[in-house]
């Protein structure tokens, strides 16, 4: 048996490198006839393909405690599958994900269409006050050539800028907490926002929104400026939620309390995934976000 292994190693390291999916189902077969067991196979073809590519292209990692794998070609292709999203190990859940000031998250493009209807993005932020102006949220495309749909922390106020340009950006009359765990909710509902800050409605204000193009996969963490990253987010983000529906002030409380609505739920980021450069979609929909920059994992 120990020879087969050695000639699956072989075979596997010297073939991994193929694009063809037959060429991988030719060696399973090949090392069938030998007699090596699925069991013996399955592992090896993951470790020589997990060597191979993460070592040269960087283009393939296995995500989760299944080792399912996670194609990360360009975060714009909108290429990703999604990966294990069952619940995080201990292990895991001690790590927390910082936005270090020059990382953000590639959304897939597909999400472009997010805030073209009634929509909320709800979640648990703590914003660092060593950064200026912070993006939670960043929608860009190239008609006209300045934002889209931005949300964040502008001038030391909660933010909502429909797009485009600064000229439309709307501020809180309350200030932006910093350096503490807090709950934030931007839900629109008919061209009309309401602000949640844990739990409490803290601001109603008209905000029409502009439809036009969208040719940039959306971003959390970072907008641009005229094509110029700008703006990224310093601190951290927890349980990040998009829906293609206003949360209502109950739900909003739902989900504070840990029961969190399903309904129209688009995409959840949790920042549970404890090591690596993919954040997990946990909605089902296989929305999972690429990090662009350093992975930094810290301790809680």
């Amino acid at each position: 048996m120990r020879k087969y292994l050695e000639v699956s190693k072989f075979l596997i390291k010297n073939f991994a490198k193929e694009t063809s999916g037959a060429a991988i189902l030719e060696i399973v077969i090949i090392l069938a006839i030998f007699g090596v067991s699925a069991a013996i196979i399955t592992p090896i073809v993951k470790s020589q393909l997990a060597e191979t590519y993460d070592s040269e292209s960087k283009e393939i990692t296995f995500g989760g405690q299944k080792g399912d794998a996670v194609l990360t070609a360009t975060p714009q292709a909108n290429s990703l599958s999604p990966v294990d999203t069952t619940t995080s190990t201990s292990d895991q859940a001690a790590k927390q994900f910082r936005f270090n000031g020059t990382t953000y998250l590639q959304l897939p493009k597909r999400l472009t269409t997010f805030g073209s209807s009634d929509f909320t993005l709800e979640g648990w932020f703590n914003m660092s006050s060593a950064g200026g102006n912070m993006a939670v949220f960043g929608l860009n495309g190239t008609d006209p050539v300045d934002n889209n749909l931005t949300i964040g922390v502008w001038s030391g106020k909660y933010h909502l800028n429909p797009g485009p340009g600064g000229d439309s950006g709307l501020y809180s009359p309350v200030s932006a907490k910093r350096d503490q765990k807090v709950h934030l909710v931007w839900s629109i509902k008919s061209d009309k926002l309401s602000f949640y800050e844990n739990g409490v409605l803290v601001w109603t204000v008209d905000a029409p929104r502009n439809y036009y193009t969208k040719e940039e996969g959306p971003k959390l963490g970072m907008e641009f400026d005229n094509w110029v990253p700008s703006d990224f987010y310093s601190g951290y983000m927890y349980e990040v939620r998009l829906y293609n529906k206003a949360l209502t002030q109950a739900e909003t409380k739902e989900n504070m309390n840990g029961n969190t609505v399903r309904s129209s739920l688009v995409a959840e980021y949790l920042f549970n995934d404890g090591s690596g450069n993919v954040i997990a979609d946990h909605s089902g929909n296989g929305n999972d976000a690429v990090i662009v920059g350093d992975s930094v994992w810290e301790n809680k």
